[in-house]
Parts: C-alpha cells; structure tokens; sequence
C-alpha cells in the first residue's frame, strides 16, 4: 500500500487522500484526531527552534506557555468538575496524554503514590513510530511542564516526578506521584507559579538577503 506522507501529520493511504480531495471530504474522524494531535506537537517543536534562532532560550519558551496551558486547564477541571485528590490528577493527565496518542498504564503502589508508565509514544518515536521530526529533550520537557502544571493546579500537594525519561535514555517514560506532605493529603488550596522566561535577549539584527 502507497502512503501520503506530510510533515507533521499522520500518514495516510495515498487512495483515500485522493479519494478526499475528489469528493471533497473531511476526512476519517480517527485521522482528524490523530492529525489535530500532531499537529500541535509540530507547533510546539517548531515554536522552541524558532526561539532557539531569536536569540531565548527555546527550552525555556516552550515550558513557559506549556505551563500556562497546563495550569489554566487544571484550574478549570478542579473549578467545574471538583477534581482534587491525587487520584483525580493521575486521571486528567492520563487523560491528557491520550489526547497526544500516547498509551499509559497506572499502578497504584502499597506507599499510595501512583506510577505511571508510557506503553506506546508516537512523539520521540521507536515503538513502531517514527515520531515527530526534531523531537527531542526540549519539547519533550515542555510537554512534562504542561503535566506538572497542571497537577499543580489541581492539587499543589501532589508532586509530579519523572524517574525515567526515553530521550534521555531510558527504555520508557516513567512519572512518579505522590504527597509532598502525606500529613496533608488532599487539603490543599490551589496555587499559582508559573515557570520563569528569564532576561530577554539582545536584538537580534535581521541578515540582509
């Protein structure tokens, strides 16, 4: 079978990409959700080269506006939905990462901290997947940023940790939570601290073509 193969979408079987555009189709809903997914991987990365190029830190760029998503979104499920316990966390980011493709299994430990592990990730690639181009550490950590925000949100009693990460080496993505006061549990307030951008850069003067 002949693929139609676009930066930063999904493939497709090259027939029904012609078959769409003859008859004028959307296209299938699972590629529609499949391509909206990684679309926003593609702005992500190529939001963080394009800072690199500025002059900013592009690591720092994308934790800064992951974070601000992360944490606007926690707000708004603890505000309308009453979601505050570590349990309730586990499950919106769980929720969240298959949103972005990725499969997760959870296991609740006899401590009561929660582990999670990434079965499949179509980002960095290998598990059968390509992955996204130029994925690497930095979008990678900017997407770690928008969980850790949004469990801050939520409950600024759980702590989200990473023990083990696949681009930097591991053999998975392995997040870790649990209380950073276990006297306290789920009684907390919400909080907001967002990740800082540090000083701006020297202008930058454009090249002449």
């Amino acid at each position: 079978m002949k693929w139609l193969k676009v930066y930063g979408l999904p493939k497709l079987p090259l027939f029904l990409a012609r078959w769409a555009m003859k008859l004028g189709l959307p296209g299938p809903t699972w590629y529609k959700w499949k391509a909206a997914s990684a679309g926003t991987g593609v702005i992500l990365d190529e939001m963080i080269r394009a800072a690199d190029d500025l002059g900013y830190n592009g690591q720092k760029v994308g934790q800064l506006a992951m974070s601000r998503i992360g944490e606007k979104q926690g707000t708004d499920l603890r505000e309308q939905l009453g979601v505050n316990t570590m349990k309730d966390a586990v499950d919106v980011v769980m929720l969240a990462n298959r949103f972005f493709d990725i499969e997760i299994t959870l296991t609740e430990q006899d401590d009561g901290t929660y582990t999670i592990n990434a079965d499949r990730c179509p980002w960095f690639g290998g598990m059968g997947h390509d992955g996204v181009p130029g994925w690497d550490v930095k979008p990678c950590a900017a997407f770690s940023t928008y969980e850790k925000a949004m469990v801050q949100a939520i409950n600024p009693n759980v702590k989200l940790s990473y023990t083990e990460k696949r681009t930097t080496g591991g053999q998975t993505c392995r997040g870790v939570y649990q209380y950073k006061d276990k006297e306290l549990g789920d009684n907390v307030e919400p909080q907001t601290e967002f990740v800082g951008l540090g000083r701006k850069p020297k202008k930058v003067e454009a090249k002449a073509e």
